[in-house]
């Protein structure tokens, strides 16, 4: 689907093996943010994604699967999206993302908690820009962005 020759990682759709890599990913990085509680609630969103959204997975050989977005196809709303911490700053997320829009077909939706800068910044980089304040079915402000 897409590879980063430079870097060594690519971008596949999800297997039922990813499963397990995905939930480490996951727990790892809600477990940076602390005004989101316990990672363990957010678990049944997850699942949900897993068996109805578009799954894609960005992986190194001797890392393994180091990110993953799940997308809805239909609406180009983003659900996840996390990449493992050590895999930061390495363009795994933007390659995600573009992949993510080309299946789609449109311009990409998501919400983004407001105390996470470096996701917000990220984004506002890669030319995102604000379309509405969220509100969240849980404690916390997000604020809901749209691609380029």
């Amino acid at each position: 689907m897409y590879t980063h020759a430079g870097s060594g990682w690519a971008i596949r759709p999800f297997l039922r093996g990813d499963r397990v890599s995905c939930l480490r990913i996951f727990s790892d990085c809600l477990r940076a943010f602390p005004w989101r509680g316990e990672w363990q609630s957010y678990l049944p969103a997850l699942h949900h994604s897993f068996d109805t959204a578009r799954t894609l997975i960005a992986f190194e050989p001797s890392a393994g699967t180091i990110a993953f977005v799940t997308v809805n196809v239909t609406t180009g709303y983003v659900d996840h999206l996390f990449v493992h911490q050590d895999w930061r700053l390495c363009g795994v997320g933007r390659g995600l993302l573009e992949v993510a829009r080309k299946e789609a077909d449109k311009p990409l939706i998501l919400d983004v908690d407001t105390q996470n800068m470096s996701a917000r910044h990220a984004y506002e980089k890669l030319g995102w820009r604000v379309m509405a304040d969220a509100k969240p079915a849980r404690p916390g402000q997000q604020v809901r962005l749209i691609s380029p």
